[in-house]
């Protein structure tokens, strides 16, 4: 059973790291395995950035490479293409195992946690498809120096701690990812005092946890500190290029590692409704050249702006976890559910897109069977006395559009047709506030990612209605995080209030939007950015579109993107 950590490091967290790292070793992790435990594994996956040819993987058990604690059990060199294959001995024990990886000149150094010895034993045969962190990667790699920077033990590592540490470590973890990549895929030069990737990342998280103790300086100031000014703008899209990638999406969100076993999502016929948003960034065929200083970083590639679009499907999903169906507007949908780990293919008469992510269960008495009378307003409705609770499924997935690849957002729910959302039965009460100060409602810190927005910071008090969930600022006593410009901190953050509310309730009632949402950064000078939000229940982010922009707000743990891996089994 999966219980709750804390964020140890800030004062607002859910319970001191020594209790968190006091979880049950026996926690369950992702599905298991399965079957009569053997004395080896095979494991397959690829070192990337971009790819990092001919990349020595290490797999280690106790602790990573290099570190107290860690045994050596197998080592490849992997191809031109950063693939790698490898049959490892491993005890039948709950110590953890990582996968190492480092660059022929030795100055890119990754590393990642694969989970329990026993649980990989079990298991046998894994790849990238059950196994989202055999591709060594900079999330990988920020996910482990945010929990060490934070005082966790790798002796004490279970798939319980390192899937909250993904859930309320989240907008740090993605920080300290795009000045990993940055650096790796040669947007950013490394600073002259650090030798590799690893040793850079452990640095900026350990600055912003001592920052924090004073003046709560964020993952993201801590690398733009690093790096340097000239790396910012690179930093602000990497952000959002790694929220919308289909490979690094799985690896921010599936905190129980193996994928396999049981399919979470239960066979039927379900409503699919979801919201796509293309980043405006095409993934590169080849990184650029290294620069030869940080004043010489490179532009990420650009793409036309094509503002999001409202997907609403009816699929089937059936015992094996193959999905089918098509959308209102025509579009073709496949895929497959592996465990938590859902992949799928999006065709339409304009666009086709490849996404892959998490399927997870939203928590019970957010979706409803009854049919409630539409709401006149933002703020009001009224609601079947008869209501009924039944199982939803909310998707959090990136990926890429098939001609061109440009990288993208989708996040969706899963639900059974003809029911509707209960937001009312979103809870206003938390105890991982990050920080903030709300008279009513519950504090939520948004930062941005993306060209338009990234850096800004909003803190939120949201408060769930009949028709959606209203969002006002925090107050004025809330930590120096809550509104600011993590680029420029001397600058202030605010924005409207302004009210999430349904905008098709016949078709699409789990998504939400607010069309006049205006935010406003102060400091030498005032600009303003002015576009509409939307918001798909469960989901981790915000979706905010401009004019010339489409961007993201990410969130931290809090009441609106409580997901569980199966009914009885709570990711975070």
């Amino acid at each position: 059973m999966k219980t709750s950590t804390s964020h140890p490091i800030r004062p607002w967290t859910l319970m001191p790291l020594a209790a968190a790292l006091a979880l049950s070793l026996s926690a369950c992790g992702g599905g298991g395995g399965g079957g009569v435990p053997g004395s080896s594994a095979s494991l397959s996956g690829a070192v990337i950035d971009a790819p990092i040819a001919n990349a020595t993987v290490t797999i280690t058990t106790g602790a990573p490479l290099g570190q107290a604690g860690a045994t050596t059990v197998g080592t490849i060199t992997a191809d031109a293409q950063g693939n790698y294959s490898v049959s490892v001995a491993l005890p039948n024990t709950l110590v953890p195992v990582f996968a190492n990886a480092t660059s022929p000149d030795g100055k890119v150094v990754l590393t990642a946690y694969l989970g329990s010895s026993s649980a990989m034993l079990a298991a046998g045969t894994l790849s990238k498809t059950n196994l989202p962190n055999l591709v060594i990667s900079q999330v990988t790699t920020a996910a482990l120096a945010m929990y060490i920077a934070n005082g966790g033990s790798y002796a004490n590592l279970t798939p319980a701690v390192y899937a909250a540490l993904l859930s309320q470590d989240h907008d740090d973890i993605l920080a300290v990812s795009a000045a990993i990549k940055a650096v790796a895929d040669g947007y950013c030069a490394m600073p002259a005092d650090h030798h590799d990737t690893d040793g850079m990342a452990r640095a900026i998280a350990q600055a912003s946890v001592a920052a924090g103790t004073s003046n709560s300086t964020s993952a993201l100031a801590s690398a733009s500190q690093t790096l340097g000014p000239s790396c910012d703008d690179d930093l602000k899209n990497l952000m959002q290029y790694i929220a919308s990638d289909d490979t690094w999406t799985p690896e921010l969100d599936l905190g129980d590692l193996i994928e396999q076993g049981v399919v979470a999502v239960a066979p039927g016929t379900y409503s699919l409704q979801g919201v796509i948003a293309q980043s405006g960034m095409s993934a590169p065929t080849q990184p650029p050249a290294t620069p030869a200083s940080s004043a010489s970083a490179p532009a990420i590639p650009q793409s036309t702006l094509v503002p999001p679009s409202i997907l609403a499907a009816n699929v089937t999903v059936d015992a094996s976890g193959n999905v089918s169906g098509s959308s209102t507007d025509g579009s073709s949908i496949t895929g497959t559910i592996v465990g938590n780990l859902m992949t799928l293919t999006v065709k339409g008469a304009s666009s086709a897109y490849t996404l892959a992510g998490k399927v997870g269960v939203l928590p019970t008495g957010f979706v409803s069977s009854s049919t409630p009378s539409a709401p006149t307003s933002s703020a009001s409705g009224t609601s079947s006395s008869s209501a009924s609770a039944t199982t939803g499924y909310a998707l959090r997935m990136g990926g890429r559009t098939q001609a061109g690849g440009v990288l993208t957002r989708f996040d969706a729910v899963l639900v059974p047709q003809n029911s509707l959302p209960a937001w009312t039965n979103i809870p206003t009460t938390r105890t991982h506030e990050d920080g903030l100060t709300c008279n009513s409602g519950f504090g939520v810190r948004l930062m941005g990612t993306g060209a338009t927005v990234g850096g800004l910071v909003l803190g939120a008090c949201a408060q769930p209605q009949l028709s959606g969930v209203s969002l006002s600022a925090a107050s004025s006593g809330s930590n120096s995080e809550a509104s600011d410009d993590d680029f420029n901190q001397r600058t202030s953050v605010s924005f409207n209030p302004f009210a999430l509310s349904n905008t098709n309730y016949a078709s699409t009632p789990y998504i939400l939007s607010a069309p006049g949402v205006t935010i406003t950064k102060t400091g030498s000078t005032t600009t303003t950015y002015s576009g509409q939000m939307y918001y798909v229940m469960g989901a981790k982010d915000m979706i905010f579109s401009t004019s010339t922009n489409n961007g993201l707000f990410v969130m931290n743990e809090n009441p609106l993107d409580k997901m569980l891996e199966t009914q009885s089994n709570q990711d975070h």
